[in-house]
């Protein structure tokens, strides 16, 4: 998809969780008013969101390998200074990535995005938005903020991942979420520091912009009738009622809410045409197919999106693999993560080891697909959908048949066989199956955080077990926000 920068005068600038940083205007910038009178430039402000997504600090790289680097999933190879204060589980990690280029402020520059799009959208006269015989004037409009709240709802949620606690599994009592901004930044007020909200008024915040979005957003079949004047929307880059359906079973996992992880994961597979895992015959292939056989939402990145540099630097290709000239191969797989595949898991296959990879366990789960460290980054996958039925099923208690059902399937499209397991013994190999499904994607340190699990450190990083209660399983605020903010801001505890 082509992706349209628009520019907004300094209202539109990035704001941090404070939002204070108004002090830079930008000359050549188009205002609100111009940018979003039309459904064109509507549109074009959440192509630009979705462009925000995938930033080297966001879904491009940080995300994916933080949430094993802070767990037992990595190892370090070559020490460049890139992910090893995250092994070690190091203070400040976090707050020393916030600013322009971090992920604080690359999170909320996509609320701050959507948040323009939600406000314009109503204000768009109906008569001047395109329809056809299947898409009406008014489900582009609806359309379009379901996209909005689609992606706001995922950077609040990443936020909550690492600021917060989950409902229900505070230790100490504490249970301060995110700030939580749903207006655009029209005037000085807009943009008075504010405190954190509770992670439950955060959480029912996510499930309420994921409803609407599910209730808003075109069904797959319509959008071949997307009117031709705003281009076309090609699933799984945009968001869909299935990608919106299969947050929400995400969040919900995280929540503790059980049956409504497990309605919305079956909810999302409905919505898709095809709904099984990939087949153990063409699991490894699948990592190398644009998109991801398995793809319910994915990141697109085009050559034109990377220069060289940027490609060799900010990677997933680049940081797990030293395949291409330029590499970092920073990150390798941990042998406790390859010991937790079972015999005959095709899985393992990607994993390769030998001199050329310094004889460690080489990620080949990003081949850069589309040309020199250019690869596309699937964020929710089919086999997540069938992963959170398994383990929702299992924890409610008295369905442990559906639970085997729904990892069954999962497993004998892995090369394995099935299983019989029931109680506790079904959950750990459920969890088991998690950890070598989604290793690389993002999960590993957020499953242990959210189920109030130790972080049993791998080996090689000579670190010991982190108990549920360490201060470091929430990350530190940065300290000029907390200052900035008058004591409006409160710290995370430990801090």
């Amino acid at each position: 998809m082509k992706f349209k920068k628009i520019k907004i005068l300094a209202l539109l600038m990035a704001f941090n969780l404070v939002a204070c940083n108004i002090d830079t205007v930008d000359q050549s910038a188009l205002s609100p008013t111009l940018a979003l009178n039309n459904i064109a430039g509507v549109q074009s402000a959440v192509l630009s969101t979705y462009r925000r997504v995938w930033e080297f600090n966001l879904y491009g790289q940080q995300i994916n390998i933080h949430g094993d680097a802070f767990a037992d999933n990595v190892e370090i190879v070559n020490r460049t200074g890139r992910y090893e204060q995250e092994n070690i589980n190091g203070i400040g990690v976090y707050a020393n990535r916030w600013g322009q280029t971090g992920f604080g402020e690359g999170c909320y520059g996509i609320v701050k995005d959507a948040n323009y799009v939600l406000a314009y959208l109503p204000k768009l006269n109906l008569a001047n938005v395109p329809s056809t015989a299947t898409v009406t004037s008014q489900n582009v409009i609806d359309h379009l903020a379901g996209e909005a709240k689609f992606l706001r709802a995922l950077a609040i949620f990443e936020l909550l991942r690492v600021y917060s606690y989950e409902p229900g599994k505070e230790i100490g009592g504490f249970n301060l979420g995110v700030v939580l901004r749903d207006k655009p930044t029209l005037a000085v007020s807009d943009i008075d520091p504010k405190p954190r909200s509770t992670n439950l008024e955060c959480y029912q915040f996510i499930e309420k912009d994921l409803q609407d979005a599910i209730a808003g957003l075109v069904p797959s079949a319509n959008l071949g009738g997307w009117p031709s004047s705003l281009g076309t929307i090609t699933f799984p880059y945009r968001a869909t009622k299935a990608a919106a359906a299969a947050l929400l079973a995400r969040v919900y996992l995280y929540w503790g809410r059980y049956a409504d992880a497990d309605a919305q994961a079956t909810a999302a597979l409905g919505f898709l045409t095809v709904s099984a895992p990939v087949t153990s015959a063409n699991y490894v292939a699948s990592w190398s197919a644009t998109p991801h056989t398995e793809s319910i939402f994915e990141l697109e990145i085009r050559a034109s999106d990377f220069s060289g540099v940027d490609g060799a630097n900010n990677s997933m290709n680049s940081i797990t693999t030293n395949l291409l000239s330029g590499s970092q191969y920073c990150v390798a797989a941990s042998a406790e993560l390859i010991a937790a595949h079972e015999s005959g898991d095709v899985r393992r296959n990607l994993y390769v080891t030998s001199a050329a990879t310094s004889n460690k366990p080489q990620v080949r789960k990003w081949p850069a697909e589309k040309g020199a460290f250019v690869e596309n980054i699937p964020v929710i996958r089919r086999a997540e959908m069938y992963l959170i039925q398994a383990e929702s099923r299992a924890r409610v208690g008295g369905n442990d048949a559906g639970a085997q059902t729904a990892i069954n399937t999962l497993r004998t499209n892995r090369g394995l066989a099935a299983t019989a397991l029931t109680g506790q013994a079904l959950i750990d190999l459920i969890m088991n199956e998690r950890r070598v499904e989604l290793a690389f994607e993002g999960h590993r340190f957020f499953d242990l955080k959210r189920l109030g699990l130790p972080i049993t450190k791998n080996a090689a990083t000579s670190v010991a077990t982190i108990p549920a209660n360490d201060f470091r399983i929430l990350q530190q605020i940065p300290v000029d926000q907390i200052l900035l903010s008058n004591g409006v801001l409160k710290q995370n505890p430990g801090y």
